[in-house]
């Protein structure tokens, strides 16, 4: 195995945050079973004050888990130089398969669940009776095993990493080995067309409903609260505009901002080039927070407390559409730049 400072310091982490998540496994389904806000009984009593020193604690666990996301990245980054062959992540995921690419994976689809988590329990404590208090109990234990799960991928691939010589990018993206990898690897302007197309809907879509949020807070009408076939038809939605820019990243952008005409590795690029990093970052980011917006407002519960939530439901539509606006403007001024 490899130590150096990043990965003691991402497994302290990651073993502090897996104690937490156990507490969440354990407490979250007994406390889920037996809340009810209208009841006055003493155990009732005694159960809030436990649920809410929960809720802090996990709070605390899921904001140091939304930190590790980038200590994760840089810590493979420390490994390229104790790995013999490896160039970029590419070779470190490589060295440490499949763990390192689970993991990874993991690292782009769980920080919408603890934002999801986290969101909505600053939108329950603004409102006395606490509608989606059995929503966060119940998110509790499958967060608890998510976090489980990653901290065991996490630590197997720290502890099974040996200092071998891999293959890397260059071998696995110039030269492709199979259809797939040729299918991401061609240099075409296909993808990136693609994306900036659905860019354009998504962004219309959130003005949109940015606008019919707004008014809502005024008649408390809207069409989507409440319907679970939102969420359906939205997530897919975008997640497949995420795919396209990580392939149009990977296709075109990546050679084109390398300088590099036959190098394809999204690895390189957000390594070697920060505004690539920085806009990748802030469109992911824009994303995460619409697909957040739409988990909520498909709530049962929501419809009934949107007077008061309205205005921040507004903000978090303004933050999810500035940063994909700001992204796809970071991004098209350095392709400008370079045509």
């Amino acid at each position: 195995m490899i130590l150096n400072n990043y990965i003691i310091t991402y497994l302290v982490c990651s073993l502090l945050s897996l104690f937490i998540g156990l507490i969440a496994a354990l407490k979250g389904f007994a406390a889920w079973r037996k809340w009810d806000i209208n009841n006055q009984a003493e155990e009732q009593y005694r159960l809030e004050k436990k649920v809410y020193l929960i809720i802090t604690i996990l709070s605390l666990g899921f904001l140091l888990r939304l930190l590790m996301i980038p200590l994760w990245f840089r810590t493979l980054q420390s490994m390229i130089i104790s790995i013999p062959g490896a160039m970029c992540l590419v070779g470190v995921h490589n060295a440490g398969a499949p763990y390192s690419y689970i993991s990874s994976s993991l690292k782009l689809v769980l920080p919408v669940c603890y934002g999801y988590w986290l969101i909505l329990n600053l939108l329950d404590r603004k409102i006395v009776t606490q509608p989606f208090m059995k929503n966060k109990l119940a998110a509790l234990t499958p967060l608890g095993i998510l976090i489980i799960l990653e901290t065991v991928l996490d630590v197997s691939f720290f502890f099974s990493t040996p200092p071998r010589q891999v293959s890397c990018c260059t071998s696995l993206f110039d030269v492709p080995g199979d259809d797939m990898l040729q299918i991401v690897t061609e240099s075409t302007w296909l993808w990136v067309y693609i994306f900036y197309a659905l860019s354009i809907i998504i962004l219309a879509q959130t003005v949109y409903f940015l606008i019919a949020q707004k008014k809502s807070a005024l008649n408390n009408t809207g069409w989507w609260f409440g319907k679970k076939t939102v969420i359906f038809f939205e997530a897919p939605v975008i997640i497949f505009l995420f795919a396209t820019l990580v392939i149009a990243f990977q296709t075109k952008i990546s050679p084109l901002f390398l300088h590099l005409p036959f190098h394809h590795c999204i690895f390189c690029l957000c390594q070697e080039v920060w505004d690539a990093l920085l806009c990748f970052c802030m469109i992911f980011v824009g994303l995460s927070l619409l697909l957040i917006y739409f988990l909520i407002v498909s709530s049962s519960s929501y419809k009934e407390v949107n007077t008061v939530l309205s205005k921040r439901m507004t903000t978090l539509l303004k933050w999810s559409a500035c940063m994909i606006t700001g992204g796809l403007i970071i991004l098209s001024i350095h392709l400008i730049a370079l045509l």
